[in-house]
């Protein structure tokens, strides 16, 4: 009811209501950060002119940040172009550095040999097991992936694994799977359960997601200015904190969550800038997080309320997904005037099908 009253309230006032029917506007084509990021990195991996083996990719509240290492300046240029095009991607921060190769021995492979170690690669792969995906073909290395996907996130990790295989100089896909992340299947309540996600192509982005909740929520680390990208359980960090305290919180609280093997911390340390801050009351700031929330599509069936003070904002109600708290999360962490976040939200119990 309080939630209702405050929409009512703001309706109101026309400044408010332009904000929501702006926001609602662009609801329609607002994507997941999950979803995004899923596909800049299958982008990357599939576009000519860019080797992403050592790149990272993190979105936050649509904003792509690009982070690790390429061979040349045309690289760096082209993995930006390439991961601009991805619907929702509304901005991307290119921190690529141009690295130069290391010196290794060229793998010598026919087209033949390749195509085996492909097929062999994703046989042995677990977390393809629920999906059928074969190798069309090869052509002077460049694979051709076809088949069917369980999942997103089943399409991503078998381009993924192709393009570790040696002699593999590129990756194209025809593969077909569906164009969502399936909340239903990816996020589950409670702790990490390695009987569910151990082997899974779905366990990366369960770790990113716990580890964002984490970050943001804990006071002694900023998580909106971090950034994580998680693969087969290795956790790397990379963004801006103040100190090296900021630094070592980080990531302590991302090996607190279940699933993590290992913890790359690239966090760069930079003394905050001082800031003119813009004084904001507290009603002001919540307004502002509920008009935000409300133009995200996917949250129009949660039930989030929202306290703010002394520009410390408590979340509270009930979301469907982990994605859908993150979201929330992620949005009022961002929402100027806003110095804290806590969660207190919970996931909602699923749907009973009518019989």
């Amino acid at each position: 009811m309080q939630r209702r009253a405050r929409r009512i309230t703001r309706a109101i006032f026309g400044a408010a209501l332009a904000l929501t029917l702006a926001g609602a506007a662009n609801a329609a084509s607002q994507k997941p950060d999950a979803w995004v990021t899923t596909k800049v990195k299958m982008a990357l991996l599939t576009s000519e002119g860019v080797s992403a083996r050592d790149v990272h990719v993190d979105t936050v509240d649509g904003r792509v940040t690009l982070h690790g290492s390429v061979a040349t300046q045309a690289e760096k240029t082209k993995a930006e172009q390439v991961a601009s095009k991805v619907e929702g991607a509304s901005k991307v921060r290119n921190l690529l550095q141009v690295v130069a190769p290391k010196q290794e021995a060229i793998t010598e492979a026919t087209d033949d040999q390749v195509k085996e170690r492909v097929q062999a690669s994703l046989k042995a792969n677990r977390a393809l097991s629920d999906s059928s995906i074969t190798v069309q073909s090869v052509n002077a290395g460049v694979v051709l992936l076809a088949g069917k996907a369980t999942t997103l996130t089943d399409a991503y990790r078998a381009v993924d694994v192709t393009a570790s295989v040696p002699g593999v100089r590129r990756v194209a896909s025809e593969i077909q799977s569906p164009d969502a992340l399936g909340d239903a299947e990816l996020w589950r309540d409670g702790s990490y359960d390695a009987a569910v996600y151990e082997g899974s192509a779905a366990a990366d982005t369960w770790i990113t997601t716990a580890a964002k909740v984490r970050l943001i929520a804990s006071s002694d680390t900023p998580g909106f200015d971090i950034n994580v990208d998680t693969n087969n359980g290795i956790v790397t960090l990379f963004g801006v904190v103040a100190s090296a305290q900021a630094k070592q919180a980080a990531e302590a609280e991302v090996r607190k969550v279940g699933g993590v093997k290992n913890v790359v911390n690239d966090l760069q340390i930079v003394a905050e800038a001082k800031q003119d801050r813009v004084g904001q009351k507290d009603e002001q700031v919540s307004n502002a997080i509920q008009t935000r929330i409300d133009a995200i599509g996917s949250l129009e069936d949660s039930d989030i309320d929202i306290a703010v003070s002394n520009g410390v904002a408590r979340l509270t109600g009930t979301v469907n997904s982990r994605t859908d708290q993150v979201a929330a999360l992620t949005v009022a962490r961002s929402t100027a005037g806003v110095v804290r976040v806590i969660d207190d939200m919970r996931l909602a119990p699923p749907a009973v099908s009518a019989r």
